[in-house]
């Protein structure tokens, strides 16, 4: 399954999970979720000293995990995983196995997401059925796209502004939000189609 079915197969996936979660009201809350985390293995987490922890802990874990990411980019393997995106049809031919190459590097995003979920949950407080759906799925791809697919520094630079983006227009303009938001991400994809890390990189050339 490759492309747009890859997509919509995903997509499926997690809207069932929605389903499942929010049927299971005694184990997980609900439609409302479980809220009401306080400590961590003993530790307070709710107070100003544990959420200064936990963001510090949020900026090490960043740093390790893009260069991590920018290291596999950049070995043999980065190399092999650029030609499946560009001609996997050649790489095939070549005698690689493009969908273990696939599958591999599918589960290396699912687990660097689920470390992003788990610390999103103690920075929040919650976990709910909407955060597993459809539209933060949606908002992942839009990271990907201010920012620049081609790039790593640039997938963290995108969800870094979509997010104080997303943040500040909310609540300065709750009914309309979506629609700056929309307007912002077409605007990247016509007219920078790789992102701003590769209008960052032209500059600096």
């Amino acid at each position: 399954v490759s492309g747009v079915y890859f997509a919509i197969v995903t997509i499926a996936l997690s809207m069932t999970l929605v389903v499942l979660n929010i049927g299971q009201q005694g184990e997980t809350g609900g439609a409302n979720g479980i809220t009401d985390f306080k400590t961590l293995l003993g530790f307070d987490i709710i107070s100003d000293a544990g959420k200064m922890a936990i963001y510090w802990v949020e900026v090490l874990l960043l740093l390790i995990v893009t260069t991590l990411a920018a290291l596999l980019l950049h070995s043999r393997f980065g190399k092999l995983l650029i030609a499946v995106r560009d001609r996997e049809d050649r790489v095939r031919c070549s005698g690689f196995d493009t969908a273990m190459i696939k599958a591999f590097i599918f589960t290396v995003s699912a687990v660097l997401s689920s470390i992003g979920g788990a610390l999103f949950a103690l920075q929040a407080g919650l976990v709910s059925p909407s955060l597993i759906g459809a539209v933060i799925s949606v908002e992942m791809v839009i990271y990907a796209a201010v920012g620049g697919r081609l790039s790593v520094v640039g997938a963290v630079i995108g969800a870094l502004l979509v997010g104080f983006m997303k943040s500040y227009l909310s609540v300065s303009f709750p009914e309309i939000w979506l629609f700056f938001l929309g307007g912002m991400f077409i605007f990247v994809v016509w007219v920078l189609p790789n992102g701003l890390a590769d209008l960052f990189q032209k500059i600096f050339r």
